[in-house]
């Protein structure tokens, strides 16, 4: 038993123990508020979707959880794609060159960067 407890393997799963509980954790915790946050027809819905009742859903219930099925995804699909923020638009990645992108997003980033704490010191030490 000694040995088995020093093992590398067991050593590291004891360490990730509380770190995956903790995710799990939030995870579980965000997908019952998001239940929780459904109005009750939908949660209905849901619950007969997962008892594996089908035949009770009827076609009220069934268009809004395609329509909040089919949110997520597009939700998803926009969170996961790669963009840039060009002058407040969304622009994709692939329909403007790299350079570009490097380009804009130094400009916008310096635009927008507002004097900071240390600067405002330096202002004020130097008399500007």
């Amino acid at each position: 038993m000694g040995s088995f407890l020093s093992s590398i393997a067991v050593q590291w799963f004891l360490r990730r123990i509380l770190d995956w509980g903790g995710w799990i954790g939030i995870t579980l915790l965000g997908v019952i508020n998001f239940y929780n946050a459904l109005p009750p027809p939908l949660q209905a819905a849901i619950v007969t979707v997962i008892e594996g009742r089908w035949q009770d859903i009827t076609l009220g219930s069934l268009i809004p959880l395609g329509g909040l099925i089919w949110s997520q995804i597009q939700s998803f699909r926009a969170t996961v794609k790669p963009q840039v923020v060009i002058d407040g638009q969304q622009v994709p990645m692939t329909e403007i060159p790299q350079k570009t992108v490097v380009e804009e997003l130094t400009r916008t980033a310096l635009g927008q960067r507002k004097d900071t704490l240390i600067g405002r010191l330096l202002k004020l030490k130097l008399g500007r």
